[in-house]
């Protein structure tokens, strides 16, 4: 095998044609298997199942860490020993780059020329702990009291260079994307034109654009590009419209596929072990299915782009729904992005979309 760290450095020899604006820059393949991971599941509840980093699916090619912040002070909080669990794995491991104080905390800390003190200070931890990059979070206001900040759109491009020069040519540098065309179209929001020649990829955040209402779709992000009207949902043909008008680098473009099923009433995560074992209401959950599954991987696949599987804890991983395997819905994905055929399981397959909405 590979060393993991001449696998970050050679990833970074390889050179994208931006088909939107003609630049080039660092690239990973258009085709990454991209995995999010949290880890400790139980933590958030009890009702969860942690799953040790040694039982993420073999196909994850990229893992993102997402149990990571960093304050206005540039103290990072991370569990360090668990971190080492899944570097030791011996595969790019790319850490989420979330902020104590989320979207107000980048105002405060960019300036003009960025910050290099705290990119030294990310890039430090990241040589010591053998981290392949960080995926940028938060860069926009989500939170509708929080009021925008033009500067930030700004000082981001000066402080992701620093980040991208602070280790081997490969170093990996993600943004996550809200995916709302509001953001998308802005480039007060997100200045594409700058970022494209130092970002590596795009995460396009295709999870949480919609409520849940069953009775319309079973998950919370369909494909189907819908009429607006009083059954309107988001979907992911209408943001990959909307992407293919920006300024984006489209080489670079990685679709999220939200892995978990949605109980409204719940504060916090649900999963497919739930699911498996009966435990949820038909009625008010959005609970998507392995043909779900596999369209999304299709979709990906049919735009060229790269898939994160957010968040792989969630399936049923310990196969608890009595499938051909654990992990049934990230493998319908992972068939419907490779090219192959769905893989069905009656008790994970508990609820259909009507009309046959994708």
């Amino acid at each position: 095998m590979i060393l993991c760290l001449l696998f970050f450095c050679l990833l970074g020899e390889s050179m994208a044609l931006d088909n939107t604006t003609g630049a080039t820059g660092n690239s990973i393949s258009s085709k990454s298997i991209m995995c999010y991971y949290k880890g400790n599941m139980m933590d958030s509840s009890t009702e969860l199942i942690s799953l040790d980093p040694k039982e993420i699916p073999c196909e994850c090619e990229i893992i993102i860490y997402s149990r990571f912040s960093i304050n206005q002070l540039s103290v990072i909080d991370v569990d360090k020993t668990f971190l080492k669990l899944v570097t030791d794995l011996n595969k790019p491991v790319i850490v989420t780059l979330s902020r104590e104080g989320f979207y107000t905390d980048w105002g405060i800390i960019l300036g003009p020329d960025g910050n290099a003190k705290d990119a030294k200070v990310l890039c430090d931890f990241a040589k010591e702990n053998k981290i392949a990059g960080y995926l940028l979070e938060g860069l926009t206001p989500e939170c509708l009291y929080r009021p925008f900040n033009d500067k930030i759109a700004q000082y981001i491009i000066p402080y992701i260079k620093q980040l991208s020069e602070c280790s081997c040519p490969g170093f990996i540098i993600g943004v996550a994307v809200d995916a709302h065309g509001s953001s998308i179209k802005n480039p007060c929001m997100y200045n594409f034109a700058a970022m494209n020649d130092f970002v590596t990829f795009y995460e396009i955040k295709t999870y949480l654009l919609n409520g849940c209402d069953p009775s319309i779709y079973n998950g919370i992000t369909p494909i189907t590009k819908f009429d607006h009207g009083a059954k309107y949902l988001y979907g992911m043909e209408e943001v990959a419209s909307i992407l293919k008008e920006s300024k984006i680098c489209l080489t670079k473009i990685v679709y999220d596929i939200e892995m978990y099923p949605v109980d409204p009433a719940s504060e916090t995560f649900t999963s497919y072990s739930q699911v498996c074992k009966g435990e949820f209401n038909c009625s008010s959950w959005c609970i998507q299915t392995t043909n779900n599954f596999f369209d999304k991987g299709k979709f990906a696949l049919e735009q060229d782009s790269g898939i994160i599987v957010k968040f792989v804890d969630l399936d049923d991983i310990k196969n608890e729904c009595a499938c051909s395997s654990s992990f049934i819905g990230f493998k319908n994905i992972i068939a419907g992005f490779r090219g192959g055929s769905q893989i069905t399981c009656a008790k994970y397959d508990v609820q259909s979309t009507p009309n046959s909405i994708k």
